[in-house]
């Protein structure tokens, strides 16, 4: 299930096999000081997790999206414990978003309704029906925005929840990421403006009146797709709570990624890291 390279205390590559402990093969480190003993889960999320045996089929349902009540079912195990095994599984694949993105890098917004769903108090509105629209008519403040950065050519994505849809909300996270020669390809907005300067790199927004939003290269179709693919996903939970809004990203940026190639032992590799 998961191959080791070095002792996850020490980091040392001088180890040797020591017995067996819940079905796993253990490891003991031979550095001098160290002398701990590991297993190929050990420093990941996925240690100390019980039933080890169901894991790779959670994968799989995690990887068909499967609501956690259903997952629950076919794992025969109970619903905290499968809710418990889905933000395990997800902890390794926040932080695995693309190191850069180049060439036409397409960015736009979409809006996650804020929901306290599994909080039961401190609720700071009274609590409401699944389904019931935002408190206000469009972009109000319970609506939760999410930036979307896609590469035209190589698909990369970036998927992060953001504060506000500002500069300053934007600017850190495409910090680091968007190479110098890229491009950006927005909206109109003029938080954009502000970004592409910040960041030092070239933009081509689209015009907000445009007869055709398709003008040659001048478009954000492909980020467009990908939020529109995003929100039919997440339709499936019914309400997805604020707090757990980024692992949500991961999750889906593994499903959207590899498609119809999608495995099981593909998304266990994901999630152990």
């Amino acid at each position: 299930m998961a191959s080791v390279r070095a002792c996850p205390h020490c980091g040392s590559v001088r180890f040797v096999k020591d017995g067996h402990a819940n079905g796993r093969q253990r490891f003991r480190c031979r550095e001098t000081g160290c002398a701990r003993t590991f297993n190929a889960l050990t420093g990941t999320p996925l240690a100390r997790l019980h039933m080890p045996e169901k894991h790779l089929e959670n994968a799989r349902l995690m990887a068909a999206g499967l609501s956690v009540r259903v997952t629950a079912e076919r794992l025969g195990v109970s619903v905290p414990t499968a809710f418990k095994w889905r933000h395990r599984f997800l902890q390794a694949p926040l932080n695995q978003q693309p190191g850069t993105l180049s060439g036409l890098v397409e960015t736009d917004e979409t809006y996650i309704l804020e929901s306290f769903k599994g909080q039961r108090g401190g609720l700071p509105r009274p609590p409401k029906k699944r389904g019931t629209p935002g408190r206000t008519r469009g972009l109000g403040p319970d609506q939760i925005p999410v930036l979307v950065a896609r590469e035209r050519e190589m698909k990369g994505t970036l998927t992060a929840r953001i504060p506000t849809r500002s500069a300053a909300s934007i600017a850190p996270v495409l910090a680091g990421r968007v190479v110098p020669d890229a491009v950006l390809v927005s909206d109109s907005a003029k938080a954009y403006r502000k970004v592409a300067k910040a960041l030092n790199v070239s933009l081509m927004q689209v015009p907000a009146n445009a007869k055709h939003k398709t003008q040659g290269t001048l478009h954000i179709n492909n980020a467009n797709a990908y939020c529109s693919r995003l929100d039919g996903w997440l339709d499936r939970f019914h309400g997805v709570a604020t707090k757990n809004i980024p692992n949500y990203l991961a999750w889906h940026r593994i499903i959207d990624r590899e498609g119809n190639g999608l495995s099981a032992k593909r998304f266990l590799e994901a999630a152990i890291g």
